[in-house]
C-alpha cells in the first residue's frame, strides 16, 4: 500500500494546494497522491485559529486518508507536523523543508530566525501578523523559476494569527516517528546554521540548493527525496503484511 503524502504549508500562506502543486505533479507521475491543507490560522482578517487549531485541521486530514502518510512541514508547519502526529499510528514519516522542530518552546522562542534578523512585521490589533509582501518577495520568492510564479505566489501571502506563533509548541513527535530534514543551502528567510540545530534533532538530513521555498524552486529535487522515503515505506509495509 502506497503512502499518501500530506503537505502543511508555512507562515502567511494561502491557497496550499498550489503551493504544492509543484511537487505533487511529480509525485503524482510515479502513483504517489498528495493532500494539501489549508491551516485556520491564515487569513485575511482576525479572529484566526490557534497552533492548536492548526493542529486539530491537520489530524482531520490524517483521518480522512485510509492509507500511510507521510507529513511535510515547512517552516511554520514544522510545529504542526511535530503535534499532528502524535499518537497517530498511520504517519509514518515526518518531512520537515527549512522547518521549526519544536522542543517545549513557541515557533517564536525557538531560535529558528535570529533576533537581529527578523523582518519588520505587522501586528494589528484584530490579533493578526504578516510580513510586508514586497519584503517577503525580495528575500525568497524573487529567487523563483520565473517572474510569473513570483507574482503567483505574493498574490497567496496573507496575514497569521499571532497566537499560532506564541503557543508553546508542546508536541514532539520526531522523538518516535521516523524523520526527515531537507536543508535549503541559500535560505535568506532561516540561517543554514539554524536549520542545521533543528534538523540535529531528526534522522537523516538532506540539503537542496535552494532559497526558502524548495518545493517551488526544485520540487524535482524534493519530489526524488519523497518518492524514496515513500518507496522505503511501501516495502517496509510489504513485510509487515508478509510477516503477519
Amino acid at each position: 500500500m502506497k503512502p499518501v503524502v500530506v503537505y502543511v504549508h508555512g507562515a502567511f500562506i494561502s491557497d496550499s494546494t498550489w503551493w504544492w502543486s509543484f511537487v505533487a505533479e511529480k509525485l503524482r507521475a510515479h502513483g504517489i497522491e498528495s493532500r494539501a491543507v489549508d491551516l485556520p490560522s491564515c487569513g485575511p482578517a482576525g479572529p484566526l485559529g490557534t497552533l492548536a487549531d492548526d493542529v486539530d485541521a491537520v489530524r482531520k486530514v490524517i483521518a480522512e486518508v485510509d492509507t500511510p502518510v507521510i507529513l511535510v512541514g515547512h517552516s511554520y508547519g514544522g510545529a504542526v507536523i511535530s503535534a499532528a502526529a502524535v499518537d497517530q499510528p498511520s504517519v509514518r514519516h515526518l518531512v520537515y523543508i527549512s522547518a521549526v522542530v519544536p522542543e517545549g518552546t513557541s515557533v517564536v522562542d525557538c531560535g529558528f530566525i535570529p533576533e537581529d534578523q527578523v523582518p519588520e512585521l505587522d501586528i494589528r490589533e484584530d490579533g493578526t501578523v504578516s510580513e510586508g509582501p514586497q519584503h517577503f518577495k525580495s528575500r525568497v520568492l524573487e529567487s523563483l523559476p520565473t517572474p510569473e510564479m513570483t507574482e503567483e505566489a505574493v498574490s497567496r501571502l496573507t496575514r497569521q494569527s499571532v497566537a499560532s506563533f506564541t503557543d508553546i509548541a508542546s508536541g514532539e513527535a520526531w522523538r518516535t516517528v521516523a524523520s526527515s530534514y531537507i536543508i535549503t543551502q541559500f535560505d535568506a528567510d532561516v540561517p543554514v546554521s539554524a536549520q542545521r540545530a533543528h534538523a540535529a534533532r531528526t534522522g537523516t538530513v538532506h540539503e537542496v540548493p535552494t532559497n526558502h521555498f524548495a518545493h517551488l524552486e526544485r520540487p524535482d529535487l524534493v519530489a526524488e527525496i519523497l518518492l524514496g522515503i515513500a518507496a522505503a515505506d511501501t516495502e517496509a509495509t510489504a513485510a509487515e503484511a508478509t510477516s503477519a
